[in-house]
């Protein structure tokens, strides 16, 4: 996987990205299911998770319709 640069990401970083992309994916398609606390935790954890991404200049976009 490269960022925006045309760098090669680590396998870590990868495995970060992926992460982001999958507690995204369980917000949008399961969020209300969420008790409120899991929900409101997993937003703040797709915050600190959308600074990596950023960081590592992936772009992750604004994700306002799941509070990130």
């Amino acid at each position: 996987m490269q960022n925006l640069m045309g760098t090669e990401l680590t396998e870590a970083e990868a495995e970060l990205a992926a992460c982001y992309t999958a507690l995204l994916a369980v917000l949008e398609n399961h969020g209300e299911e969420l008790a409120p606390f899991a929900r409101r935790n997993a937003v703040k954890a797709a915050g600190a998770l959308w600074q990596v991404m950023n960081g590592l200049d992936l772009d992750p976009g604004q994700r306002y319709e799941v509070g990130v």
